[in-house]
């Protein structure tokens, strides 16, 4: 069985100020029976989302989970949480009898099981409440014996593995391995035969005798001493002796003087530690003979480790996923980048989007190219508050460099810079395209080219219509201006045919060829334009037609446009730290604009929704 489904009233962000309706729950989140990935900026609901998932369930340690105040949405009197299971086999069902329902899936009848817990407060006193199950609302309480079926196993952030996994009372890893199968026989364990043993040994040794009565050596006595001077102090004070003992011979108290460490490991680091809390708390997951939910949750997996051990980690999970389900936290891109995007759940401000096929936009193509382009630089989106999508590194070094001119620091805002170093941006845009409601408030920007030449590249030919040779032997070429109407004309066909259907997706295209275009075409960067064009391209003659010399470079791809591009930046960098309190100050008052329908008004715009400015 998994967790299929889980619905939030009023818990903690997840809330409404409208009265509280139990048929509009305020999340409504659906997990896969495999891996599954929380992520998003932080304070988007993560945490929450796990926490309420360990107050209805509870867990495999000892820690003390209750609600609080601070759980309820803001005065709400009134919070519910409620977790489904379902693909429960027949051994799983038989511990939940009394509480099931039944769901026809192709024809079939099969069981399920909804859990919740659903509690008031009054006068800031919270009302005791049991947790409940069943499908009416009123439930019944489910029994001990149910609820330790339905325990997960947690790893909380920033853990002090460490500390976890060394010996002391009510140590994680006693817990975890008292609760195992392999040490069920908590009276006659071979664990507690050694124990004894030890314990004769030691006892003995500080009798100077060894574990059949015999006398040790000289060189052995010196415990005897140090037992002969202790008890003949204590004798003094109470009449009695003392006895060595190494631990109790008890199976926990066994299990609690036990560490775990890497095989030949000594002074391991916090990663290391890390690696080994997972691997045992892991155990849990992996028990024979065990008939109740294999769920795990962890909160920053990444937490304490390398960004190539990290990928390893979830690979790893990822292989064994098939007998268990995992939830996940992650902060780390890297991560967001190796999970297919159909695992993943995008937590933003109080909602929560599973980006599987039945609730994006993308097609079953696009998640094969996503899974292969989506690097760890590009997953940065996940955790943006705005994105800015461009084709390449051009407009990756411009755009924030412009942003900054006109007083956006994007950084500041929360917006991230996506190089889709192609013209695939439509396969990122549809990740924030959902198929029904409710939508990403996120706004995206697309920048992009409307690739529409304003030059045509001609063969030149005699008057025998023979093509005309240079020195080299190769043909000749002209370069014409077309007709503008004919490139309004394209130009507007094409971006009638752009999908707006969205509001937060939005397209901001160049009314001219490219962005370089652009730029030349621009009143506000034209000369700078010029000056970079001509300094990065020094072997081109410039001088008889710059803006023809510039559409044959374009065409033929020969324009260094990375270089042309950090040249500008540079300069425009400069400037604003010549003189900071410019960087207030709209582009036409630090001279790179020059006031409306500027050329590269496109990308002002772009920066400005993205920025929610």
């Amino acid at each position: 069985m998994f967790l299929n489904n889980l619905k939030l009233w009023n818990f903690r962000i997840f809330g409404t100020d409208d009265s509280f309706d139990l048929s509009k729950p305020n999340l409504s989140l659906d997990f896969n029976d495999g891996i599954n990935v929380l992520i998003g900026e932080n304070d988007s609901g993560k945490t929450a989302i796990i926490d309420a998932i360990k107050i209805v369930l509870k867990t495999h340690s000892a820690e003390w989970i209750k609600i609080e105040n601070e759980d309820f949405f803001k005065d709400a009197q009134r919070l519910r949480i409620e977790c489904r299971f379902t693909g429960m086999s027949d051994e799983e069902a038989k511990h939940f009898t009394e509480w099931l329902d039944w769901i026809i899936e192709d024809g079939i009848g099969k069981p399920a099981l909804t859990v919740y817990y659903d509690i008031s407060r009054r006068d800031e006193k919270i009302i005791p409440a049991d947790i409940k199950a069943g499908i009416a609302d009123t439930g019944h309480i489910l029994t001990a014996e149910a609820k330790e079926m339905l325990r997960t196993t947690y790893l909380r952030p920033l853990r002090d593995a460490k500390s976890e996994l060394s010996p002391k009372r009510n140590s994680r890893l006693s817990q975890i391995l008292y609760s195992h199968a392999a040490f069920g026989d908590k009276k006659t364990h071979r664990l507690i035969a050694l124990a004894q043993t030890l314990n004769k040994e030691v006892t003995e040794y500080f009798k100077g005798k060894d574990a059949t009565g015999a006398d040790l050596t000289s060189s052995d006595l010196l415990g005897k001493d140090v037992k002969t001077v202790i008890d003949t102090y204590l004798n003094q004070f109470s009449k009695k002796s003392t006895a060595f003992r190494m631990t109790s011979a008890d199976l926990k108290s066994i299990l609690e003087s036990l560490c775990l460490l890497f095989e030949d490991g000594y002074n391991l680091g916090l990663g290391s530690h890390n690696l080994l809390c997972i691997a045992s708390e892991l155990l849990h997951l992996k028990k024979d003979n065990w008939d109740g939910l294999r769920l795990g949750l962890i909160e920053e997996i990444e937490a304490h480790l390398h960004p190539q051990v990290q990928l390893q980690v979830v690979e790893t999970l990822k292989s064994h996923s098939m007998d268990m389900q995992l939830i996940f936290t992650t902060h780390s891109p890297n991560i967001g980048s190796k999970i297919p995007l159909e695992n993943l759940i995008m937590c933003h401000q109080g909602m929560a989007f599973p980006l599987g096929h039945t609730f994006t936009k993308l097609e079953k193509d696009d998640y094969k190219f996503l899974e292969i382009f989506l690097d760890t630089t590009k997953a940065n989106l996940f955790f943006s508050k705005g994105i800015i999508l461009v084709e390449g590194w051009a407009e990756e070094i411009l755009v924030p460099v412009i942003a900054t001119a006109i007083g956006i620091n994007l950084t500041e805002c929360g917006v991230s810079i996506i190089n889709v170093g192609s013209t695939a941006y439509l396969r990122f845009a549809k990740i924030f395209q959902r198929k029904v409601a409710p939508l990403i408030n996120i706004p995206v920007a697309i920048i992009t080219d409307v690739d529409i030449r304003t030059y045509e590249k001609q063969l030149t030919v005699n008057a025998a219509g023979l093509p005309v040779l240079d020195t080299r032997g190769k043909p000749t070429y002209n370069y014409q201006l077309r007709e503008n109407s004919m490139v309004v004309t394209e130009t507007a066909a094409k971006i009638a045919s752009i999908d707006k259907s969205e509001d937060n997706v939005q397209y901001f295209i160049a009314n001219n060829w490219t962005l370089e275009y652009s730029l030349f075409k621009s009143a506000c960067m034209n000369n700078l334009f010029r000056q970079v064009v001509e300094a990065v391209h020094n072997k081109t003659d410039w001088s008889t037609d710059f803006e023809k010399k510039l559409a044959e470079k374009l065409i033929n791809k020969s324009l260094d446009k990375t270089e042309i591009a950090y040249g500008i930046a540079k300069n425009l960098l400069d400037f604003l730290v010549a003189d900071p309190e410019k960087v207030k100050s709209p582009l036409k008052e630090i001279n790179v604009a020059s006031g409306k329908n500027d050329a590269i008004d496109y990308i002002i715009n772009a920066v400005k929704h993205a920025s929610g400015n």
